[in-house]
Parts: C-alpha cells; structure tokens; sequence
C-alpha cells in the first residue's frame, strides 16, 4: 500500500538559497587525499578521477540556521503487513524510517529533528533514513531538494529527478510487495547524451550506535581512510583486528574515519549491523554494487559533538554504506548512450547473539545463515534474484520535483539532441528559479532586470551556452544580465577567459554587484592575485544594496582575513546593520582579523567557551584553532612564553569547550617543553 501524509517534525527550514555562483571557492570538491604504497595500481586507478571544478549550475543551500519550529513535513509511506517503509521527497527521496511490524521496532537511525548542517555538497545536509548519493563524490546536490514522485500500483513508489551537473536523469524505485520482508530499492541512471561521463553512487544507511553495536561484512580486506586536518590518508587494512583493537565494534575506535571493505568478486554482497541482543539490519545488493562501506564518528569530543550538532543531546549513529566503487573518492566511466540498473535490499537480522558476537568468520556464517532462512521461508529474495524483479502497474503521478528536467528536454529538443530519459516524465514547474530559463526558450532572450535583482538560479552545459550565445543577436537580449549570466555559464563550462571578458561587458552595460564579485573571486581563486581581486571586492561592496548582501559580505571577509586586509574588514563590519553583524560566520571572521592583528582580547570577546557557529563545516578546525591561538598569543603576552613554549602548554592549560570542538582526525600530543 502506499499513501502521502503529512508528519509533525521539529525542523529548521533551508532558508534562501545563496545567489552568488560556485567560482572555486566549495573547498569540500577540491579536498586532498593520499594513497599509502599498501594499495595497488589497480586499487588507486580512479582515485581523484572525474572530480568536479565547480558546483555550477547549483546554487548553495546555507540560508539556514539552528532555530527549529514543529511542522507538517511531506512523507510517502510505502507498507505491507511486515514493513512500513517512510520516504521524504522534499529532502531527495530520503528513506527516513524503516519500521519493522512484527518485531515492532525501527531498523534504522531516524533523527528527531530536520537540521541542516554543512556536510553537503552545496552546504545544507541532514542525518538520519538512508540518503541516495548520486553523480559526485559526497552527498548528492539533491539531498535537499524534492524528486518527482509517482505511485506505481499498490507496491511500489518511485522518485526521479534531473541532475544537473553529471546531466543524468535518474530514478529510485521502492518496491513492497506483500508478504515481503525486505524492502526492495532499483535505481536506474540514464546517460542518453554523446559522450562518456563519470559516474558515482552511494547508498548511506544510518543505523543506530549503541555501546555492543556490531558491523558484519563477509571480508577481511578493507581500505581504511583516515580524516587528517588537510587531506584523507587512504592504505590497505585486514580486518576485523587493527593494532589489537577489534574495529567491527564502531565504539571501539577513537577518531572518525571510513572502512571500505572488499568484498571478494564472486562472494554475495551484503553488509549488517546487530545490537547486544543479535538484533539489526541487513543490506545486500546484485553485484554491480561492488563496494561497501563503515562510516563512524568515533569515541573522541569532536565525533560525538558532530553527531549531536545534527540532531540532540545523546543522539549517536554510524553508517553502512554500498557502492559503485570500492571506496568514494573514485568516480568511474559510463559510457555515452547507456542505461544502468542494480537492485539492492533492506531487511531485518536477528540471530543468535552469541555466535554474531563471537570470531569473526563465525559471525559472518551466523549472519549468511539467518539470511539464508529467510530465503528458505520465502521471506526475501535472494542477492541472484534481484535482477529479476517485475515492479508492475499503473504509474501516478503524486509529487512534482523541479522544472531542470522539463527546461533540459526542451533545449535538447531545440538543437535536435535525444531527452534525458526514454520513461520519466519531467513535467513543466515554473517558478523564480525556472521562469527566467523558460522565457529564453520562448522569446529567444532573457528579460531584463534591473541591478537590485537577486538572480535565483543559473545554467551549465554546451547547450544553454550556445542558446545564450544565440539570444545576443536580439537587441533585447543587450543588458547587463545577459551578459552575466552568459558569463556564468561558460566559467561553468570550464570558459573562464570568455567568462571574465562576458562579465567585464555586463558592468560596461551596467554596475552591478553581481559581476564585479565574479571578477573578484576569479582573480582570487583562479588567477591567485588576491590584491586585484579585492578590488573588486571593493568595487561590489560600493553598489548599492551591497551591505545587506550576507552571501557577499561573506566572501570579501574570507577574502580578506586571508590577505592582508583585517583592518579593511573591520572598517567595514562595523559599518554594518545589526543583522549582518550578529551573523556568526561574520563574527569569525571578525575574530580571525583581530587575531591577525595580534589582539587577542578583542578575539576572546567574540569567540566565548559557548559560541555558536551554526554553518561549520565537517572537517573545519576555525573554532579549535582560534581557540588555542588566541590563548597561545595570551600566554605570549602575559606570561612572556615563547611562541614555541606557549604552543606547546595551550592545550593543556585551556583546553577545548566541547561546544566548540568538531575536530575529526586523530590527533598527537604536543610534549611540553
């Protein structure tokens, strides 16, 4: 049976999308790593392949805060007399709870609230269900955006959307049939253009953390990543015993950081959690899912901060994870015109605790034997059957996502190219985001708008570069906002030359904050000539409206405590209205520019023991380094340490506010000199 509902969820809403476009400055796509000599040529192949420059056409999600209200959140519920599968299509199809009837128990980790954090790939991400990765490696662009939906018969629900970047049409079908005691998901991704793409999946499973829990995987191979404070540190790793420690046992382990398991080629693929009474999760998949995955927080202040900033006080869980590849820093080939399908299953596990807590091959047999009593009862199907399944019946429509699909398929239509999809239907939705694009494909131009105009949306891709390109020989296509958003289009298209001649044409036509910060941040983070682009910087902070623009003040301050100009921020902050000053990621800037002064009091008036930075970043260290320089310099100052002296005694003489502590990585203590 499947229905819409409404469900009643504290949640902090997303907010306004930033409208300033992505120009190098997501440092998330551009994150290091390393590869060990354990790992083998043919194990690093696709390592840092197919990575991405920008996040254009995409916009950022970072309007939110930490404020949460209760409210009506929109859920598809997919059940049958065994499970009650809940999806919610405005966060990407989430599957957020997975509750088990019979046993009258959750399978799954699901978050008490809805609060946005920076972990995604365009800022805003959330924890908790099972979120679906598609096309780039880290948190889909969509995990915060709604997907069509449409209810095919009474057993089976499928979500699909367009993404913009990989320009895959993609779909994810859950399937229920009676009687079923797993939970059936078939994704299909359609690459219908000329050329060969780069492709990535992931499927993160959030389980509940408890002090017994256990990780089961038919392997003792693995690729273990650690996190370090500038890069990921990937190296060949037998499992389960890593230095005496038995790391199957999340709790076991002190700092965050991934497992990849290998999974022998012709051995089943599946991966399963139990708690202390042998009762948990299992997912298994056709073989295309290759790689499988342990993501934890650790033991250490920093992990269980960040699994609690997404959530509530003692709110703890892990991920088990399943992929295309056999870690996530890989993207791998998908050739032109081709179509991919795999299945993959969730179901519950409950054996006996002694023999899933003994030695590990043992735990893997006890594992693989409950599975296998359920296909003997019929229960679920097995890992050779999923290609087989017939999902079947009237298709309905009951959800609409973005009008990307739609807007593709006209403008492939319109240079004779084959749509995006041979069975999904991308209706027309026209909103602030879409109806500016659909006016270019009807009219033939743009329409224009004046500065003050905050653009809501952008394009990428050869296609909507040529229609740009075309639209100039009208004269009403001849204003500044043609001309910036051609710009934007073509930087997005790896064009930066053309871009900045096409943005240094839109502030001839007409000033606007828009262009002259494009300017800026390309000098800075393409061109690495700081001094010019704060010039333009200056120039785009000298329009008006500029002041009230957090999104830009934001980028000038970066700009600026990293080059020299504190003094010049500070001038400016204070110039501020009340709003933009009490925003945090100001405020840290703020404290950053004093700090580079050498003013710690003014540093330490801003960044108190319970500061509140509602938009760090997974991986950030600003508030732990702030902290231990500041009372570093003091000590300098105050005590007449040396700088050596004061950095090797800080950590032990101030140690880290907890609210302030998200550091990751394992870290080495400084002996006292």
């Amino acid at each position: 049976m499947n229905t819409i509902t409404k469900l009643k969820m504290r949640v902090s809403d997303l907010g306004k999308l930033n409208p300033m476009p992505d120009i190098k400055n997501v440092s998330y796509i551009h994150a290091g790593f390393e590869a060990k000599p354990s790992m083998s040529e043919e194990e690093k192949r696709y390592l840092g392949k197919g990575m991405v420059p920008t996040m254009l056409p995409y916009l950022l999600q970072d309007g939110y805060d930490r404020s949460k209200e209760e409210k009506d959140v929109n859920a598809v519920i997919l059940e049958n007399d065994c499970l009650k599968a809940t999806f919610l299509p405005d966060y990407g199809a989430r599957l957020w709870s997975l509750y088990d009837k019979r046993a009258e128990r959750e399978l799954l980790y699901v978050n008490t609230v809805i609060q946005p954090c920076n972990l995604g790939l365009r800022n805003a991400w959330l924890s908790g269900g099972v979120e679906f990765n598609l096309g780039i490696k880290g948190h889909t662009p969509l995990t915060c955006d709604s997907m069509f939906c449409d209810f095919i018969g009474d057993d089976a629900v499928r979500f699909y959307e367009y993404e913009r970047i990989r320009g895959v049409a993609y779909s994810i079908t859950a399937y229920l049939p009676k009687g079923s005691e797993a939970l059936y998901i078939r994704t299909r991704v359609e690459n219908t253009k000329d050329e060969d793409i780069f492709m990535y999946w992931w499927t993160n499973i959030a389980l509940p953390e408890t002090e017994n829990t256990r990780v089961i995987v038919p392997t003792d191979d693995s690729i273990h990543c650690l996190y370090q404070e500038d890069r990921y540190v990937l190296g060949k790793q037998a499992i389960p015993y890593v230095d005496g420690t038995d790391v199957s046992y999340p709790l076991a382990l002190k700092g965050s950081s991934d497992f990849f398991y290998k999974i022998p080629e012709n051995q089943d693929k599946w991966e399963a959690m139990v708690d202390k009474n042998g009762y948990g999760f299992l997912e298994y998949s056709d073989r295309r899912l290759i790689g499988r995955k342990l993501f934890l927080w650790g033991k250490n202040p920093g992990g269980r901060h960040w699994s609690e900033w997404l959530s509530e006080e003692g709110q703890s869980y892990i991920e088990i994870q399943a992929g295309l590849a056999h870690t996530q820093l890989e993207h791998i080939p998908m050739p032109a015109k081709t179509k991919w399908e795999w299945t993959e299953a969730f179901t519950s596990l409950d054996g006996s605790k002694q023999e899933l807590y003994g030695e590990w091959n043992g735990a893997i047999k006890a594992a693989e034997a409950q599975f296998d009593q359920k296909i003997q009862a019929g229960a679920v199907l097995p890992c050779t059957s999923l290609d087989s399944i017939k999902i079947e019946g009237e298709v309905k429509n009951v959800y609409k996502g973005s009008g990307w699909g739609d807007l593709e398929n006209k403008v492939r239509t319109t240079f004779g190219c084959e749509k995006i999809s041979d069975r999904l239907d991308f209706y027309e939705v026209r909103n602030e985001e879409t109806e500016i694009w659909y006016s270019l494909l009807e009219d033939g131009y743009l329409p224009y708008k004046p500065t003050c105009y905050v653009p809501k949306s952008y394009v990428a891709g050869a296609l909507w570069e040529a229609l740009l390109k075309q639209s100039l020989e009208k004269k009403e296509a001849e204003h500044w906002f043609t001309y910036l958003q051609y710009g934007v289009c073509c930087y997005a298209n790896g064009k930066l030359e053309e871009a900045m001649k096409l943005w240094q044409r839109s502030i001839e036509l007409e000033t606007s904050l828009w262009a002259y910060r494009n300017l800026g941040m390309a000098y800075t983070n393409e061109y690495k000539d700081a001094k010019t682009g704060l010039s333009y910087m200056k120039e785009a902070l000298s329009q008006k409206g500029a002041k009230s623009c957090i999104s830009l003040l934001k980028d000038y301050a970066f700009m600026a405590v990293n080059n020299g100009a504190d003094r010049d921020f500070i001038e400016l902050y204070e110039s501020l209205g009340k709003e933009e000053k009490d925003n945090k990621r100001l405020m840290v800037y703020l404290a950053l520019a004093y700090l580079n002064l050498g003013d710690y009091k003014k540093t330490m008036e801003i960044i108190t023991p319970d500061f509140v930075l509602n938009d760090i970043k997974e991986g950030e260290l600003s508030m732990s380094k702030i902290w231990f320089d500041m009372h570093a310099l003091m000590l300098q100052k105050e005590k007449g340490l040396s700088e050596s002296e004061a950095k090797a005694c800080v950590e032990e003489e101030y140690p880290l506010p907890y609210a302030l502590d998200f550091r990751m990585h394992e870290r080495k203590k400084q002996n006292k000199k």
